[in-house]
């Protein structure tokens, strides 16, 4: 078990965080209906299903972007034109961790939730957000219940990482190198395994 406990040793999945049932809508509706059910249900984007399941994915940036801002008369506008494809999906039982890496690696903010190709839910950064206080709260009773404080670190630099060569104004020197925020994270989960 590593430094923070078992709260974080015990992986967060997918499942635990993405908002489900999702809610979806057929190619040929318009942009119009899109932005009167997300604003209905409070949500920043819908599943575009076809005849053989679903397609793709509208988000509210999608309708400003690809319709308002092109002065495009949003109920002329059918969601097969506008929509992100294919899908980005991720399984239930991913870990979170996962999930950021994949939204982070590939620009987005969301992922759908896919299982044996049925649609369960959508996962955000939204999402992941809604959490993280009460994960860092977690986190710092652990350290004030072990009687530790946080390790003290230099500021952050700037330069490439000495472990994967890419460039990072988060730089901070640990074990005589210089590593990016990845390589900090890769180094920690060796040391937590190998403990």
């Amino acid at each position: 078990m590593g430094e923070l406990g078992p709260f974080l040793s015990e992986e967060i999945t997918v499942r635990e965080v993405m908002t489900s049932p999702p809610i979806e809508l057929a190619e040929e509706s318009t942009a119009d209906a899109a932005a009167q059910v997300m604003e209905r249900f409070k949500i920043s984007s819908v599943i575009v299903v076809g005849r053989g399941g679903p397609v793709g994915i509208v988000t509210k940036r999608d309708l400003i972007e690809k319709v308002m801002a092109k002065n495009r008369l949003p109920s002329d506008v059918k969601l097969k034109e506008i929509m992100s494809s294919p899908l980005v999906t991720i399984e239930p039982s991913a870990s979170l961790e996962d999930a950021v890496r994949l939204m982070n690696r590939l620009g987005i903010s969301r992922l759908v939730v896919s299982y044996k190709g049925n649609v369960q839910g959508v996962i955000s950064l939204k999402d992941v957000l809604r959490i993280t206080p009460d994960i860092i709260a977690v986190v710092k009773e652990q350290i004030r219940v072990r009687g530790g404080s946080p390790t003290k670190r230099e500021p952050y630099m700037e330069g490439y990482c000495d472990s994967c060569g890419e460039w990072s104004d988060m730089l901070v020197r640990m074990e005589e190198q210089y590593l990016c925020e990845e390589c900090r994270i890769e180094l920690e989960k060796g040391r937590v395994e190998g403990a």
